[in-house]
């Protein structure tokens, strides 16, 4: 991949390449949080695909995704219960944003939302390439009541295009061993609980 290119939304294809041994512990590491009988929303992103391959295990689990590589994985474990937004398709990452899919999201609330985020910076928040993902990210974090963000330390401190939330909307963040100390010991220092992988 092209260097100036890094900051784009690039196809989840390339995306999956990238920290991929990073990303599949802080997968793993994520389904710990989750609890039988719990819903759960999982956003769409290479980190958080990572977390639905690490459910079979549940005997009872209801997930609220955007993302269709992650309803389609899903859809082969049989104790998970799948519900799918409508929306308009965006090619690149697979999933689903627009009006129809925020309606689709209102109706509900849920226990747990992981987070993908293509930036992290202490003062701006969270943050996402793409401002139609942003908007149903704001969606996805009124209706949960825990916000997990699941990401890998190269984005730290980053400041994508499109403006998701604050960091003081951020209850966990899941990253990898890149994580610097300072960096971890500031978001602690923001209330958040910092799980390193």
């Amino acid at each position: 991949i092209d260097q100036h290119n890094m900051d784009e939304d690039f196809p989840l294809s390339d995306k999956k390449k990238k920290n991929l041994q990073e990303k599949r512990e802080i997968g793993k590491k994520a389904a710990e949080l989750i609890e039988d009988g719990q819903t759960i929303i999982i956003d769409s992103g290479s980190t958080t695909f990572e977390l639905a391959k690490n459910l079979k295990q549940f005997s009872e689990l209801t997930v609220i995704t955007n993302a269709l590589n992650v309803a389609v994985l899903l859809a082969e474990f049989k104790n998970i219960n799948t519900i799918v937004p409508g929306g308009i398709l965006k090619k690149n990452s697979l999933s689903l944003v627009g009006i129809l899919a925020e309606r689709g999201f209102k109706d509900y609330f849920c226990d747990k939302l992981f987070l993908g985020v293509d930036g992290f910076d202490f003062d701006f928040g969270i943050s996402t390439p793409n401002p139609e993902e942003a908007h149903l990210n704001q969606v996805m974090i009124e209706i949960s009541k825990e916000v997990i963000v699941v990401t890998d330390s190269s984005k730290f401190p980053r400041r994508g295009f499109a403006f998701i939330a604050p960091v003081n909307k951020i209850h966990t963040v899941i990253t990898d061993k890149g994580i610097l100390p300072d960096h971890k010991s500031k978001m602690e220092g923001l209330g958040i609980r910092v799980l390193v992988v």
